[in-house]
């Protein structure tokens, strides 16, 4: 398997590394799409996830090319290489510990970008967990006319309430008034050890974003703005087993029936990866870009 390897500078001076992989003959996609960017989860990365190496042969079979890419949010921890104007590059702490999730539309946008100067006319995004939840909120905040269609794969829903009422958020309430505590402190980058919503190291500011009361990155909210196609996939056993997506199956078909542009598939015994499941996903998404990517609409 060849691949380009390649890299953007996003709007704020942050270098994202990612790969490009083109199908080996000419013909053209049948998939509706012509590119198909590709988004890890929390602490991943471009190279690493097993679920997009199946898709990618997959996608690049079909005649699609994959573009999996980096955001700022790779890895656990990460420096990247930062350039203002007029200024030495800086090297930044970065990674899922220290994100700054609003600013992934930087990310999402260069590399929208890059897609778009290479010449690919018919661009699709598809996330995995929190990659999916961004895809989300940059196609519905973003509006990018360039982005034809949106594929997210178990997108959690963050919501202050929800975690609040939930059976283990004694643990929550403390760690979100200790996250508190560091950001009026002046300490916004002091690292917190948490168990719940999920096991994370993260920063008191990036705890806050994510998981605080302002619930700015429900995806609940998002959905009902996007203006493309866009397929949004659950596992049944995710679903009975993670906090961020109990009750959410039922809610999204329900946005469903209302919205035009949506599609939802909910993976009978999947877990959050698929594990046992990905032929099964790979199945309903080809079906989806060949007809209801393109406008038509599908059923699962």
């Amino acid at each position: 398997m060849l691949v380009d390897l390649v890299q953007v500078e996003t709007v704020d001076g942050v270098r994202l590394d990612g790969a490009l992989r083109t199908p080996r003959t000419a013909t053209a996609s049948a998939l509706g799409v012509d590119v198909m960017i590709m988004h890890h989860g929390v602490g991943d990365n471009f190279y690493h996830s097993s679920l997009f190496d199946d898709y990618s042969d997959a996608l690049v079979e079909r005649g699609c090319a994959v573009l999996r890419v980096n955001n700022r949010g790779h890895d656990l921890v990460s420096s990247a290489v930062v350039r203002q104007a007029g200024q030495r590059p800086k090297s930044r702490r970065m990674g899922a510990a220290y994100e700054d999730i609003e600013a992934c539309r930087h990310d999402f946008e260069a590399w929208v970008e890059l897609a778009h100067v290479a010449g690919y006319r018919r661009i699709g995004l598809w996330g995995h967990s929190l990659g999916a939840a961004k895809s989300i909120y940059y196609m519905a905040t973003r509006k990018d006319s360039r982005v034809n269609c949106v594929v997210a794969a178990s997108p959690p829903r963050f919501s202050f309430a929800d975690f609040l009422a939930a059976d283990d958020s004694d643990s929550f309430r403390s760690n979100v008034a200790l996250a508190e505590r560091h950001v009026q402190q002046g300490n916004p980058d002091m690292l917190l050890d948490v168990r719940f919503p999920i096991p994370l190291l993260v920063s008191a500011r990036t705890f806050l974003q994510k998981y605080g009361s302002q619930d700015h990155f429900d995806i609940l909210s998002h959905i009902p703005q996007l203006t493309v196609p866009t397929l949004i996939l659950i596992g049944t056993r995710e679903a009975q087993t993670m906090i961020a997506f109990q009750g959410l199956p039922l809610k999204i078909a329900q946005l469903a029936d209302e919205l035009e542009h949506l599609t939802f598939a909910l993976i009978e015994g999947a877990d959050h990866l698929y594990t046992q499941q990905r032929h099964e996903v790979w199945q309903v998404v080809c079906s989806w870009l060949e007809t209801g990517a393109q406008g038509s609409g599908l059923d699962f």
